[in-house]
């Protein structure tokens, strides 16, 4: 007997990476293996963003046969310019804020929480942006930042700078209200996530449903940022990158 299994896996830098990140997996040096990698995502022009190396791929088709379910930071816009892996499953979007099912629509039993959410800290984040906003410019900083929307709401704070521009960025958000936001930031990014944009919540709640639906169903979870680590324990087994944000604080 064959049993179900549902992987939930975290996208950039876990599945795919920009190609500078990939080169460097691909022969481990950064200097070729530009011929190795296979287009997996696209920016907003339409030109090639995200990459697999030779090991993602084998790894994709290990988990050929299995329902992949993305628990990712990017929205729903981003997400569909993802074009490797297909996702024909449920959608995990924003950092856990939101929950799509297979019809592309809103989980119905997730659209509450999304609208009691957005609706106790939209305007929140609008004044967060804001006060980050006049900091770069008082500043100077070389940042930028916006409130994402996903679903038709806002859902999290991006900040997007070099390394000084986040460490100055991440003392305002703190001192804004620490125990209002949770940060999450790797690379150049950081994001700003109230209460309801939560990974773990988010695949807690969906594998309550499959679990109900199939109580012999194995669970399977993929990440690499620290922040992956809630939702990744809830499942029967998980998978880490090499070299990634886990790897690193985890075994070195």
């Amino acid at each position: 007997m064959t049993r179900a299994i549902t992987v939930f896996t975290d996208l950039d830098d876990t599945l795919f990476q920009t190609q500078a990140k990939a080169r460097a997996l691909a022969d481990g040096t950064g200097n070729s293996g530009a011929d190795a990698l296979t287009e997996a995502a696209y920016d907003r022009d339409g030109a090639p963003l995200s990459f697999h190396t030779p090991a993602q791929l084998a790894l994709l088709d290990l988990l050929h046969g299995c329902e992949v379910i993305p628990v990712t930071g990017r929205n729903r816009t981003a997400l569909d310019r993802v074009v490797s892996p297909v996702f024909r499953a449920c959608r995990i979007t924003s950092h856990g804020a939101v929950l799509y099912g297979p019809d592309g629509e809103v989980l119905p039993s997730w659209r509450g929480p999304l609208a009691a959410g957005a609706e106790a800290f939209g305007p929140a984040m609008q004044e967060l942006s804001a006060a980050v906003q006049d900091l770069i410019e008082r500043a100077r900083l070389a940042a930028r930042v916006r409130v994402i929307e996903d679903a038709g709401v806002p859902v999290y704070v991006s900040i997007k700078g070099d390394e000084a521009a986040l460490d100055r960025a991440e003392q305002l958000v703190l001192e804004q209200g620490a125990e209002r936001w949770r940060l999450h930031r790797n690379g150049r990014n950081l994001a700003a996530l109230p209460p309801f944009a939560d990974k773990r919540a988010a695949v807690a709640h969906l594998m309550a449903i499959k679990r109900a639906q199939d109580p012999t169903r194995t669970f399977l979870g993929l990440g690499d940022s620290v922040s992956d680590l809630g939702f990744m324990m809830l499942c029967d087994f998980a998978l880490v990158p090499s070299g990634t944000q886990i790897h690193q604080e985890c075994w070195s």
